[in-house]
C-alpha cells in the first residue's frame, strides 16, 4: 500500500497535463467516487477486489488525479478461468496473495487524468504499480496492452469521477509479477494426469516426499501412456498392474524411475544426458531439434509431449509412455522361502525339481502350505516326507509335485470366470475355478482346495498358495 500511495502522491510530477478544461459556468452535479462509479456500472467483482486489499479503496478515493481502467465482471470471470480459480479468493491465491492482487489492481490505475479525447494515437503510461501500460486510440476505439501483450478493449469510456475518469475494459490487465508455481499434484491435476496421481497416492508417503523434495524433474506419463502399459501387461487396471510387477515396492521403484533429483528444463539439456533417478537407476534423456526423448532400462524410447511445466520445486515434462526400470522379482524358491513353505521346498529338493522350475520360461505354481503337507502325511499314515517318498516311490512324488505346476503364467485375474481345465507338468489336467475373487483347484481324485494367497509374482511366473496337496492319478 505504501508503494501505491507514493505513486499516487508524486505521480503527477512525472506526467504532462493532458488537457485543460474550460470552466463551465453551469453548475454540474458532483461526480461520484471511483467506488460509487464502479458500483453504478455493475463492476461488483472489481469493487470486491479493491475491498480485498486493506485501505486501497480510501487511497483511490483520496488520490489527487487518477485514470482507472476498470475490468468488467465478465473480464474477471475470464481471468478466473485462465488461472483455474473458482472464485475471487481463489484467484488471489493463484496470483500469490493480497500483495500481488494490489500490484494487479494498481496496474489498472494511472496517476493522472486522461479522457479519451486527451489520448494520442499511442500512449505509454506508468501506473501506480510502477509498471507501464500502452494505451492506443484509433478513431473512437481505445485499447490497453498489458505486460504480457494481451490487449483489452475499452467498452465504456469517459466515466467521470470526482478525482479523474474511469474507462471500462473487457480484460483484466496482468503486470509483471512472480506468480506462485503449482505443486506437482496441482500441475498433474491441471494436466489431467489422473492415473499418475492414483499411482503416486497408492505408495504411502510418496506424494509428500515429492512435494517436499528440494529440486526435482518429473517425467510424467499421460493417462494414455498408462493405458498402453496396462495393455502391454495384459491387465485391466492399475491394481492388476501393481500385482504383476511385484507389488507396491516395485510400483514405488517404477514411479521413482520417473523422477530425477535435480531441476532440468528442456533448455538445460545436452544432446545426450544420463540422469540418476529416485528409483536408483539411470535414465537417458536426449534432446534434438525434433524434441526431447527418454529411454528406459528396457531400451524403450518415449517422447516428451509437453515440456517445461514449472512447479514450485522443479519442473514436469509430460511423456507418452511409462518408463520401466529393471525390476527385481523373486524366483520360485525365494518366494516359497518368504512364504515359509518349508516342506514344499524340501520336497522339491528331494525330487530334484528346483532347477527345472527356476529355468522354466513361464510357470504357475499352486504351492501347498506346510499344514497341507501335514494333512497328506496323516492321510498316508506316515510321519515324514522321506517316509512318504519311501511309501509312494520317488517317481510318484515327482508326479505329485509336477501336478502343481502349470507351464504358463496365470494370475487370478487372468482366469475366466467358472471352471477351466489346465495342463500340468505331470501330464494330467487339473480343474481351476474362479468365482469372483475366489479361486479353487480340484485334483484327479475330485478333491477341491482353496487358494489362500494368490498372485505372488515371481521372475518367471506366479505362485498361488493353496491349502491342500493336489494328487494326480497314481
Amino acid at each position: 500500500m505504501e508503494k501505491l500511495l507514493k505513486f499516487l502522491i508524486f505521480g503527477s510530477m512525472f506526467f504532462v497535463v493532458l488537457s485543460c478544461q474550460d470552466e463551465d459556468v453551469t453548475p454540474q452535479p458532483p461526480a461520484p467516487t471511483v467506488l460509487a462509479a464502479a458500483s453504478n456500472a455493475g463492476l461488483s467483482t472489481l469493487v470486491s477486489a479493491i475491498a480485498a486489499v486493506p485501505g486501497l479503496g480510501s487511497v483511490l478515493i483520496n488520490a489527487d488525479e487518477i485514470t482507472v481502467f476498470a475490468p468488467t465482471n465478465d473480464a474477471f470471470a475470464a481471468a478466473l478461468t485462465a488461472f483455474g480459480a473458482s472464485d475471487l479468493n481463489d484467484l488471489v491465491n493463484k496470483l500469490g496473495g493480497v500483495d500481488n492482487l494490489e500490484t494487479v489492481l494498481g496496474f489498472h490505475v494511472v496517476p493522472a487524468v486522461a479522457f479519451a479525447a486527451d489520448l494520442q494515437a499511442s500512449n505509454t503510461f506508468t501506473t501506480v504499480s510502477g509498471q507501464k501500460i500502452t494505451v492506443a486510440k484509433s478513431g473512437n476505439n481505445v485499447t490497453v496492452t498489458d505486460f504480457a501483450g494481451n490487449v483489452a478493449n475499452v467498452v465504456t469510456a469517459d466515466v467521470a469521477i470526482e478525482n479523474g475518469v474511469v474507462h471500462v475494459i473487457n480484460k483484466v490487465l496482468i503486470p509483471d509479477i512472480d506468480l506462485p508455481k503449482p505443486t506437482l499434484v496441482e500441475a498433474a491435476t491441471s494436466a489431467g494426469l489422473t492415473t499418475l496421481l492414483t499411482a503416486v497416492t497408492a505408495v504411502d508417503g510418496l506424494a509428500n516426499a515429492l512435494l517436499s523434495a528440494e529440486g526435482i524433474t518429473v517425467f510424467a506419463p499421460t493417462n494414455a501412456a498408462f493405458g498402453n502399459a496396462l495393455e502391454a501387461f495384459n491387465v485391466a487396471n492399475l491394481s492388476q498392474l501393481v500385482t504383476k510387477i511385484g507389488g507396491i515396492e516395485n510400483l514405488e521403484k517404477v514411479l521413482g524411475f520417473h523422477v530425477v533429483p535435480a531441476v532440468a528444463f528442456a533448455a538445460d539439456l545436452q544432446p545426450t544426458n544420463s540422469f540418476p533417478t529416485l528409483g536408483g537407476q539411470n535414465i537417458t534423456v536426449n534432446r534434438s531439434p525434433n524434441g526431447v526423448t527418454v529411454i528406459d532400462a528396457a531400451g524403450n524410447t518415449f517422447k516428451v509431449v509437453t515440456a517445461d511445466v514449472a512447479i514450485d520445486n522443479g519442473v514436469v515434462h509430460v511423456i507418452d509412455g511409462v518408463l520401466l526400470p529393471s525390476l527385481d522379482l523373486p524366483n520360485v524358491v525365494e518366494a516359497a522361502t518368504a512364504a515359509n513353505l518349508t516342506v514344499l521346498l524340501d520336497a522339491v529338493t528331494a525330487a530334484g525339481l528346483g532347477q527345472a522350475l527356476l529355468d522354466a520360461e513361464a510357470i504357475t505354481v499352486f504351492a501347498p502350505t506346510n499344514a497341507a503337507f501335514t494333512a497328506l502325511l496323516a492321510a498316508q499314515e506316515v510321519t515324514s516326507l522321506q517316509a512318504l517318498i519311501n511309501k509312494l516311490g520317488a517317481p510318484a512324488v515327482i508326479k505329485v509335485l509336477q501336478f502343481h505346476v502349470v507351464p504358463a503364467t496365470a494370475f487370478s485375474f487372468d482366469l475366466a470366470e467358472g471352471p477351466q481345465s489346465v495342463p500340468t507338468l505331470a501330464g494330467e489336467n487339473l480343474t481351476v475355478t474362479r468365482t469372483g475373487a475366489n479361486v479353487t483347484v480340484r485334483d484327479a481324485a475330485g478333491t477341491t482346495y482353496n487358494v489362500v494367497a494368490a498372485d505372488v509374482a515371481i521372475e518367471n511366473g506366479v505362485v498361488h498358495v493353496i491349502d491342500g496337496v493336489l494328487l494326480p492319478t497314481l
